[in-house]
């Protein structure tokens, strides 16, 4: 509801009095943070000038200074970033200090107090009264869970009860009130219309504005360890992940620091589309990676890892009568719990036998051969930890390659002592002789410095063998894990990347030679996507951040991994992994990306249409347009232009493969239409007309989706229901759909009345 003339004036007057107050921090802050920037500058040339001793025996003393010395800078250091980075935040204030109020009075109280809610707090210099509350504040939790009436929150003494009496929310840009509401319990429609009616942009937005009561409870929740989230398509869910960790570091600002919260997102693109929400919301940006990058990093020595697109890739272009593949198998067997079992029973049994060795080489000779590695491993420290043999091994090694220097230097400088082309003193000759053999073992050091002669393709080759001879199953899955073994052997063999499925079992085993690798000084986790993380996977991430909290989202429905896991697909199965009492499981259903046509049409897309509730946003009926392959390029041409003639702006055309794509954007430009090809390569999130492969779709969201080949030749097979569904809620605001030929029989349960043929 609009307010009257007389609020509107009142709170005009309201804003221009709390800008003044900025300009006034602003200054403040600038002139604190000059004054700790010269503070800092001089404390560094301070330090060097103190630095200075006579005496021999003045070194331990210039080494307590200097260490004394370089605390108190490191403090200045950090007291400088809070100062500026606290200016920063308020220049941004300067155009939207704050978005909205409640009135709320407390039992007892005889007054309402009105409460502003922005992304940062505003006191006043001399009474320390809050001006304006920062939305993460204890007492803001009541505007997103409350509407008038009876409402609390948790303080630090304990719950605060009353009444709420208004509930308002404002629209204020460039410093100026452009609109004003009273809502009750939700964030107002209104509000939401405006919002969700807006074109998709090229970087994820805050939500903290529209943040509703199911997606508050995400953002504050601290009773649990692990928080699951299963949520809708467009629920919202990746933003409230994202609030969460804005929560999270002022909740624990004491303690915490922003590098000590992960987040595991599914591509380099999606990273850059939420690259903006921390910052909006004041906080530093949190390391982000992917699952795939940082396996990658741990198995450079051991050779270069396939990525999980091009496996997923090789899944999706499988043909119908191959669903008993031996690949494809192996990604599902391999991917379970039992064989996480299997693989720390082997892993254990490693320290009495079976880890193999590949020799150490210089220009293709020999220079320690498998066989005496294997003896020292197993011989001459076998009462050690595993990973304390190959220290032991790797010091004894660097002796023995430290002796071959020598003789080769010896060599040489006897042979430069009989050739006149060589002059040079004796010592010379010899510093000389010396670096040239240095650098000659140089890449055998560097073999030994990586324990590169440590064969883990090879002991795993190995383990498969055995798990295949020893298995004791049914004889068909007997059967079918010597023929997985096979293949992976053979994959193994040749030059090709390790297969993605191996990636993490060799990790185990790695780890369990080498020694785990734990990130213990990291607090909290996000994954995004976390359908898509097999229970093997989730064990291994419980293993290497075994003091972190975590925070995973993501949707069973969108689940593309072409194979399913035992036990169900989806992050909420792997949950059963995770201790019980310090577990949340969170549903999220209501979705607000799209409007209630294409929720309707990609609901019916599912083999049991979920609990998934539209925002009530109305807009265009999904098209499907039939075409052949001739004129597919045409078609979706003209689809382009025609949105972008409505002034659409953000169009992807997607194609459920990277081949596809690459023909969809070869047909557009062919066509004229300007439109840019995504990869897995890609780095940046780019604006306009896009094509790419359905897989890199995953989390991004486009104002209009053409789906490039919806037809019964792409989209055949059961298993495909939650790639297509995953497709077509892409789309904000207009959904089209290319069948090249007959249309998917995917299509068949969808109502006739949720779309329209063209």
């Amino acid at each position: 509801m609009s307010l009257n003339e007389e609020e509107l004036r009142r709170e005009e007057r309201k804003l221009a009095d709390v800008l003044r107050r900025i300009e006034e921090e602003i200054e403040r802050s600038g002139r604190t943070a000059g004054g700790r920037k010269e503070q800092l500058v001089g404390g560094k040339r301070e330090l060097w000038e103190d630095l200075v001793y006579d005496r021999d025996d003045d070194w331990f003393e210039a080494a307590v200074q200097l260490t004394q010395q370089a605390q108190e800078l490191s403090q200045q250091a950090r007291s400088y970033r809070l100062a500026q980075g606290r200016a920063e935040h308020l220049e941004r204030l300067r155009s939207n200090p704050y978005f909205a109020r409640f009135d709320f009075r407390e039992s007892g109280a005889a007054e309402d107090e009105p409460i502003y809610l922005g992304t940062m707090s505003l006191a006043d210099e001399e009474t320390h009264e809050m001006i304006v509350y920062d939305w993460r504040a204890p007492i803001a939790g009541m505007y997103y869970d409350y509407g008038p009436g009876p409402a609390a929150y948790e303080a630090p003494d304990g719950t605060v009860a009353g009444e709420m009496t208004l509930k308002r929310q404002f629209v204020i840009r460039g410093g100026k009130l452009l609109a004003a509401f009273d809502t009750g319990v939700t964030i107002g429609d209104e509000m939401l219309q405006r919002m969700l009616g807006q074109s998709a942009d090229d970087k994820m937005k805050s939500i903290v504005t529209t943040i509703q009561k199911e997606q508050n409870r995400i953002i504050r929740e601290t009773q649990h360890r692990y928080v699951f989230v299963q949520g809708a398509a467009g629920s919202g869910k990746t933003s409230a992940a994202l609030q969460r960790v804005a929560y999270l570091l002022y909740k624990y600002r004491n303690y915490w620091e922003s590098e000590q919260i992960v987040l595991f997102s599914p591509n380099d693109v999606f990273n850059d589309y939420v690259s903006n929400v921390l910052p909006e919301l004041g906080e530093d940006a949190i390391p982000q990676t992917t699952f795939y990058d940082y396996v990658w990093r741990r198995l450079r020595h051991v050779g270069d890892v396939e990525h999980p697109y091009d496996q997923l890739e090789y899944v999706l272009s499988l043909p119908a009568d191959r669903e008993r593949d031996a690949r494809r198998e192996g990604i599902r067997l391999k991917s379970e719990l039992p064989f996480a079992e299997r693989l720390d029973a082997y892993a254990k049994s490693l320290a009495e036998s079976g880890a193999k060795f590949r020799p150490l080489t210089r220009k293709d000779k020999i220079v320690v051969d498998a066989a005496e590695l294997e003896a020292m491993f197993y011989g001459e420290w076998k009462k050690m930890r595993p990973p304390l043999r190959l220290e032991a091994m790797k010091e004894k090694l660097l002796e023995r390659i430290g002796e071959l220097e020598k003789k080769r230097a010896v060599a040489l400088y006897r042979k430069w002592l009989k050739e006149p082309t060589y002059m040079g003193t004796e010592q010379e000759l010899k510093r000389l002789g010396l670096a040239k053999a240095k650098k000659a073992y140089e890449p055998v050091r560097e073999q030994v410095a990586s324990f590169a002669f440590l064969d883990i393709a090879g002991t795993y080759r190995a383990m498969l063998r055995s798990l295949a001879e020893t298995y004791d199953g049914a004889p068909e899955e007997k059967a079918l894990w010597a023929e997985i073994a096979r293949d992976t052997d053979e994959r193994l063999s040749s030059d090709a990347p390790l297969p993605y499925e191996d990636a993490v079992p060799m990790l185990y085993l790695l780890e369990a030679l080498h020694g785990a690798s734990r990130m213990n000084r990291v607090r909290h986790v996000v994954v995004d996507e976390a359908q898509d993380y097999t229970p093997l996977q989730w064990a291994y991430l419980r293993r290497l951040f075994p003091n972190a909290g975590l925070t995973a989202v993501g949707d069973a429905n969108q689940a593309i991994r072409g194979v399913e896991t035992e036990g169900g697909e989806g992050h909420m199965a792997s949950a059963r992994q995770f201790p019980a009492e310090e577990t949340a499981r969170i549903e999220l259903t209501k979705s607000y990306r799209s409007t209630r046509q294409i929720v309707a049409f990609a609901n019916a897309l599912l083999p049991e249409p979920g609990r998934i509730e539209p925002f009530e946003r109305d807009g265009p009926l999904p098209v499907v347009v039939r075409t052949t392959e001739a004129e597919a390029g045409a078609a979706a041409a003209r689809l382009v232009r025609s949105l972008q003639g409505e002034g659409v702006v953000s169009i992807a055309v997607i194609a459920k493969t990277a081949a596809a794509a690459e023909r969809a954007h070869r047909a557009l430009l062919e066509a004229g239409v300007e439109a840019m090809k995504l990869t897995k390569e890609a780095k940046t999130f780019p604006p306009g007309a896009v094509a790419l492969p359905s897989y890199l779709a995953k989390g991004l969201e486009f104002d209009a989706v053409v789906v490039w080949d919806a037809d019964a030749s792409t989209y055949a097979k059961e298993s495909e229901r939650k790639l297509l569904y995953t497709v077509c809620t892409r789309a904000l605001h207009r959904l089209a759909l290319l069948a090249q030929g007959t249309p998917s029989p995917l299509l068949a349960g969808v109502p006739a009345d949720s779309y329209k043929f063209e």
